[in-house]
């Protein structure tokens, strides 16, 4: 008898949908992660798009899905002020040791009630490449939740893959079409063209000052020198967790044998000619109370 063949739920059993890890839950994802930040922070430095100066101190951050922590780490270094700061992720094991005394770290899934004295409470909610781990679950529950915690006056800051305008080869074309697809299958469709999903639910909650912005995120020969080598190890990483995750679910537009060999391929034309993605920074304002 043939093998049944592999379902989403199966899958997610092993960290691809929803429990919120997209590529399983280890040390080598954790510092696939923070490549992937560094080489998105050397192209696009800004880590507040929202009208929000932290360098003016006083605020209290969220960065959920913080992962190690490094975009935490990162800001903080750059505002060079007195605020407070809160991550929060599914990944204990990803936190940093000794963290200092205006940064903590904690439990918490996104689609999970959250502390009820976390409501209202922060000047900044941010969170960057989560939202598809919302897996099966509701993604306007997850959003609801984020905005929950924002004060009155406060931001929300979210940022997740655009996918239109990618320059790219054609071995670049056959990724971004499989991280698609494999998004699409892991979130029943939510995690993906999340723009024009979030909006919505963005005005339908109230918030008000609704912008965002497009941001492009360069690889291999188009990186600059000093992230090049990172950004060769970064996009490789994810191709590899794409084609082994591909595996343990249904398949997707792109063949299996095509799949096999995408992360070398990809790998060598990225070398030669470069490889982008696109993401879009979207904030928000909660209205103060009146």
């Amino acid at each position: 008898m043939a093998a049944a063949a592999p379902t989403v739920t199966s899958a997610s059993q092993s960290g691809t949908n929803d429990d919120n890890v997209i590529f399983g839950a280890d040390q080598t994802e954790a510092d696939r992660l923070d490549m992937q930040h560094q080489v998105i922070h050397d192209a696009n430095p800004r880590f507040v798009y929202a009208p929000l100066d932290l360098s003016q101190g006083g605020y209290k951050i969220l960065d959920q899905a913080t992962g190690s922590g490094i975009w935490i780490r990162d800001a903080r270094e750059a505002t060079g002020a007195s605020n407070t700061w809160v991550g929060t992720d599914i990944e204990d094991s990803y936190f940093p040791e000794n963290p200092p005394s205006d940064t903590s770290y904690h439990h918490q899934s996104m689609t999970e009630p959250w502390h009820k004295d976390w409501e209202g409470s922060f000047d900044l909610v941010h969170s960057r490449m989560a939202l598809p781990g919302v897996g099966m679950k509701p993604l306007e529950d997850a959003v609801k939740g984020l905005i929950a915690l924002v004060k009155p006056g406060g931001w929300i800051q979210l940022v997740e893959m655009d996918w239109d305008g990618w320059n790219n080869g054609p071995e670049g074309t056959i990724f971004r079409i499989a991280i698609k697809d494999l998004i699409s299958t892991v979130s029943s469709g939510q995690g993906v063209d999340l723009r024009e999903k979030l909006i919505p639910i963005f005005k339908a909650a109230g918030l008000e000052n609704i912008d965002y912005e497009i941001i492009t995120t360069p690889f291999c020969a188009r990186a600059s020198d000093r992230i090049r080598a990172t950004s060769e190890a970064s996009l490789f990483a994810t191709a590899m967790g794409v084609s082994t995750t591909t595996k343990m679910l249904p398949p997707i537009s792109i063949s299996r044998e095509q799949l096999d060999v995408m992360p070398q391929k990809l790998l060598e034309e990225a070398k030669k000619d470069g490889w982008e993605f696109k993401q879009f920074v979207l904030w928000a304002q909660k209205p103060l109370a009146t």
